[in-house]
């Protein structure tokens, strides 16, 4: 099921929102668990219901392995860590046999020069974030920093269905004292319209920015697929097109999720927070998926860091001969796993070795300043090429993020670098004003005029602590034009067009979700 659903907006969603309030309103609190379970498990089957099952199995065996971990840590410390490699292993080994196994069979077949098969394996929904989500569970128990709680409680922090799909990916600690404690169905309508509003905004984005965007992008991306030449004008509209609709598909879901999860009281920490206004690759990966980037940093990166970095320092290397190893080495891995989790192929492999070698080259930047003593902060000039630099390094990677295969994205490069074609733009100046409606180029305009210029969903809701951490976070990337959401008639009256204009876009058959595999 799909939050830009009718089935999900006009049953599904109420439904399960009055069973939420009656049970509080009742004082049946101990039956919101399995209430919350129920309608997630439905919302998961509506999919397909056979990987239920499998979902069920994971939280129920991760559950008894983390109640095992957390009675062995304090006798056993050894059996819990081998009862914790065991959990994470078998996590891994599931989501690997699902998204990766043709893959890597593919990969052995061109080396071995074999033919092998599997049969087809259909990939279970939200796989990698509930996996990813158990794992941190698993882990954080067996440092302590979390103790265990019933199978009901866990299940529903583990498939609580506003972020069970592609997040953000949460951990224990941060959610269920939302859902249990004290404050849990106080302010209700309060949270309920503050919710709908960051819902709709989120669905607007999706039906109408980014599916717009798509239907611009994908022509090109199909073209370059088939092997048809790509030009100057083709190859940057693809990209700059498909940035928008990727942009705002992700930025849409965020909101959705976020207003989603308020509307039953929850809130949510931030995934999404105006990325593209970034001046460096390494500010920009601070504000993209930053839930995956927080799993992959606290249990991945740091785990490989720090031991290279003892070897570094045992070796007796070199301050850039340390930094190789220590620094570039487990950034390389990071990125290249987390191109992986994208997706299985090689388009994703190379997105994220790319990424991998922009924040490298970046980190080394800021070490080469840092040595040379430059003291004075870096002027306009320079900042404007920064936030240049850093559009098109994402810019350029998305190309190989979107395109259907290497050859797909060498061929939209290739259309982008055609300097030749410079001197015939004018050419494709459209002569009338309906011919400029016509084009992308207005939605090109509009799309980075929003990113660029206006507030996002947390700034412009910033009075109602729209995310978990926001002080922290509400000065960062501070748009040009401040707008702030006050309750007042006028907006609700507009909340409702936009889920209108959103519920209308889904009528006519806009795409699918997201168009590549979170």
């Amino acid at each position: 099921m799909l939050f830009n659903s009718l089935q999900f907006l006009l049953l599904f969603l109420p439904v399960t929102l009055a069973g939420f309030y009656l049970l509080l309103h009742f004082g049946k609190r101990d039956w919101i668990y399995a209430w919350l379970v129920g309608a997630s498990l439905i919302f998961y089957a509506v999919w397909n219901p056979p990987y239920v099952a499998l979902l069920v199995l994971s939280m129920v065996g991760n559950h008894a392995l983390a109640r095992q971990i957390e009675r062995l840590r304090p006798v056993r410390p050894s059996a819990a860590s081998a009862a914790l490699y065991l959990g994470v292993a078998v996590n891994v080994g599931l989501l690997i046999y699902y998204k990766y196994a043709n893959f890597f069979l593919d990969i052995t077949n061109s080396v071995a020069d074999t033919d092998w098969t599997l049969h087809k394996i259909i990939l279970p929904l939200a796989i990698s974030f509930y996996t990813l989500q158990q794992v941190a569970f698993l882990v954080d128990v067996a440092r302590g920093d979390v103790k265990t709680t019933s199978l009901a409680r866990y299940a529903t922090f583990v498939i609580f269905f506003p972020q069970l799909i592609a997040g953000p990916i949460v951990h224990y600690r941060e959610m269920m004292p939302q859902f249990f404690g004290r404050a849990a169905g106080r302010f209700a309508s309060a949270n309920i319209m503050v919710g709908l509003v960051i819902f709709a905004i989120g669905l607007f984005k999706k039906t109408v920015i980014a599916d717009t965007a798509a239907g611009f992008s994908t022509p090109i991306f199909t073209a370059a697929r088939i092997g048809a030449d790509i030009g100057l004008v083709d190859g940057w509209t693809a990209v700059f097109c498909y940035t928008i609709q990727l942009y705002f598909d992700f930025s849409g879901y965020s909101d959705m999720a976020v207003g989603l999860a308020r509307m039953f009281g929850i809130i949510l920490p931030m995934n999404f927070h105006s990325p593209l206004r970034a001046g460096s690759i390494i500010d920009y990966w601070r504000r993209w998926h930053m839930t995956l980037q927080r799993f992959i940093v606290a249990y991945i990166f740091q785990p490989i860091v720090l031991p290279l970095a003892r070897l570094a320092a045992q070796w007796g290397l070199g301050k850039w001969q340390g930094f190789a190893l220590a620094t570039v080495l487990p950034t390389m891995l990071s990125f290249i796993i987390s191109g992986l989790w994208h997706g299985a192929a090689w388009t994703f492999v190379l997105w994220g070795m790319m990424h991998g070698v922009y924040v490298a080259v970046n980190e080394f930047w800021r070490q080469y300043r840092r040595k040379a003593r430059r003291k004075a902060p870096p002027g306009r000039g320079d900042v404007g090429l920064y936030y240049v630099i850093t559009l098109l390094a994402v810019l350029f990677a998305n190309v190989m993020l979107r395109a259907e295969g290497v050859g797909s994205a060498l061929a939209v490069w290739g259309g982008m670098l055609r300097l030749d074609q410079l001197a015939s733009l004018g050419d494709f100046v459209p002569m009338s004003l309906a011919e400029v409606f016509s084009k992308p180029l207005v939605l090109i305009v509009i799309g980075m005029a929003l990113i660029a210029f206006f507030p996002n969903t947390q700034q412009l809701m910033t009075r109602y602590r729209p995310v978990l951490e926001w002080d922290v976070w509400k000065r960062v990337a501070p748009p040009v034009i401040s707008l702030t959401w006050r309750p007042t008639l006028v907006w609700a009256v507009a909340t409702g067009l936009v889920l209108m204009l959103g519920t209308v876009f889904i009528l006519r058959g806009q795409s699918e979700f997201i168009y590549f595999n979170f």
